[in-house]
Order: structure tokens, then sequence, then C-alpha cells
């Protein structure tokens, strides 16, 4: 494991407190919802990815919504139950030299653990 992806265990799915701290710490959220879903509430800072793009274009999908993936430091995958993004996970793991997790649970877990959600994931964490 390296170091400076501590949070990054052998599981692909974490749980809101370390999603938590990874987008705290620079991790970059996907929020692969649909736009609709993600207009509604999202986590802050999350930029919107859905899932039928990244499964069509992979990486790719994420380089035309201005993520770096070649410089990003790891991302977490978000849907609303831990479903869809940890299909993109998947997906993603070797473009992103495993760098990518999901969010176990989705955003349902993440609000039950009393973190916040914006409208279209405005603002930062």
């Amino acid at each position: 494991m390296n170091p400076s992806h501590s949070w990054l265990s052998d599981s692909i799915d974490v749980p809101p407190r370390d999603a938590l701290s990874a987008i705290k710490a620079g991790a970059t959220a996907i929020d692969v919802r649909e736009p609709a879903e993600f207009a509604a509430a999202a986590i802050p800072g999350a930029i919107n990815v859905p899932l039928g793009r990244i499964q069509q274009q992979g990486a790719d999908a994420l380089r035309l919504a201005g993520i770096d993936v070649d410089s990003a430091m790891s991302v977490v995958m978000v849907c609303r139950s831990g479903a869809r993004s940890g299909i993109a996970c998947q997906h993603l793991l070797d473009s992103l030299d495993g760098r990518a997790r999901n969010l176990a649970g989705g955003v349902i877990a993440w609000q039950s653990a009393g973190f916040p959600l914006t409208p279209g994931g405005r603002g930062q964490i």
C-alpha cells in the first residue's frame, strides 16, 4: 500500500468516516447518479459523472468532466446506496491504478452518519 494513500485498503468499499477523511485530504468525490439525483442532494464538492458515461467511456468520462485522472490522489465513487458506485469503481480500478474506492452505503449511509449533503454538491467539505 502506498503510504500517501494510507486510507486505501485492500477492499474497494470504505465507510463514510474514511471517505470523509479521504475527501478532506484531497480525494475527489465522484457521484455516479443521474443528474437529477445529484441536483437534489450530493456530497459538497462532488463531481457528477453518471455511471452510464463511465461504462461507455471509462476514465475518459472523468477526463471530460475535468478530472485529471493521472494526478488525482484518489477518488471516492458515490451513489445512493453504494451499488452503482461499486460498479463504477470496478470499471475504473485499473485505469486509476487502484486509487478508486466506493462509499459503502452511498449517500444514505453518508447522511445517516451525520455528514452534509447540498443541492448539486455545492460548497466544500
